[in-house]
């Protein structure tokens, strides 16, 4: 029991009534009967799991204020098309053999989110909440890869803390990628947001992002036609391994911070789509450049892992009032 929640828990007769997870299933929609956990912190977070597709985090708010963005698929079973099935929400998982454009005969952002979570530990006492679980990926002489996934959250503590473990149970060496998709909408992104983070390199994707460059750190209203704009943010750790950037909202009284420990992940990608009617920021800590899984191997990005070695990767969501 953490310090916070012990000072309150005289006032309780269940601790449930501020610090919670509950899992159910959907009963509607393209995701019926899916699995999801549904997470309040008793402090103004809450957030929803879905161990169904790739352990990922979905619907989030902080003090009742909708954080993150959603998609039109919204919930859904997987039909074999990324786009198509991508319900966006607070994190993607991208990997974890491709994770950028289609590559290597894997398709955008690879296969990890389509997979279901197994060995499922909902752990929820004395206001601190972790929830894990274990997901396969691979095939029959190919890769036969694990992620081992934590996420915790506590009373009095507005951080979502998610820590990885990626193992390679095969036989041979596999070339491995990673990248969170973290997708913010309205209101906390609006022509109001502040981006803050120590002087560092960025590298713009492509022409259009080059040519815009100097406007990485302000958002438009929403734009007509809007295609996208990526960089790849190469930030120095400051605190100890790790590193982040802060977005500040100071109409609606909301700090989020992204921050990422950079001995795995040693990129922040930041996605531009200020679309009309597809309002959308990404903020997604990564060791990929996005060309795709060939050309992250031959060029330095992604990770080997031998046969039972692990890679590890930990980031969390820092939410404030201000």
């Amino acid at each position: 029991m953490n310090e916070k929640f012990a000072a309150v828990r005289p006032y309780l007769n269940n601790d449930d009534q501020l610090c919670r997870a509950r899992l159910s299933r959907l009963e509607e929609g393209g995701g019926r009967g899916q699995r999801v956990i549904d997470v309040t912190n008793g402090s103004g977070l809450a957030f929803t799991i879905t161990p169904d597709r790739g352990m990922n985090i979905v619907d989030c708010s902080f003090c009742g204020i909708p954080i993150s963005f959603w998609s039109p698929s919204g919930h859904r079973w997987v039909s074999g098309n990324w786009l198509r099935d991508w319900s966006a929400g607070l994190f993607t998982t991208c990997g974890l053999q491709n994770a950028g454009n289609p590559s290597g005969g894997h398709g955008l952002h690879g296969d990890i989110s389509s997979e279901c979570a197994e060995q499922l530990s909902i752990n929820c006492r004395g206001g601190e909440a972790q929830i894990t679980g274990l997901i396969h990926e691979g095939t029959i002489f190919s890769a036969n890869l694990t992620l081992d996934r934590k996420i915790s959250t506590a009373y009095g503590s507005n951080v979502i803390d998610v820590e990885d473990t990626v193992t390679n149970c095969g036989e041979n060496t596999i070339f491995t990628e990673m990248l969170y998709h973290c997708n913010l909408g309205y209101p906390l992104v609006s022509p109001d947001l502040e981006f803050v983070a120590v002087d560092h390199e960025i590298v713009p994707r492509d022409e259009a992002a080059k040519q815009d460059l100097a406007n990485w750190n302000s958002y438009p209203e929403p734009l007509e036609g809007f295609g996208e704009y990526c960089y790849r943010h190469i930030i120095p750790a400051t605190d100890g391994n790790w590193a982040n950037m802060a977005l500040v909202n100071r109409k609606i009284g909301i700090k989020l911070t992204v921050a990422y420990d950079t001995t795995g992940l040693p990129h922040m990608i930041q996605w531009k789509k200020p679309s009309k009617y597809g309002y959308v920021l990404g903020m997604e800590p990564a060791n990929v450049s996005l060309a795709g899984c060939e050309f992250d191997r031959e060029n330095g990005f992604g990770k080997f892992l031998a046969p039972m070695e692990q890679a590890h990767y930990h980031f969390r969501l820092v939410f404030e009032k201000i």
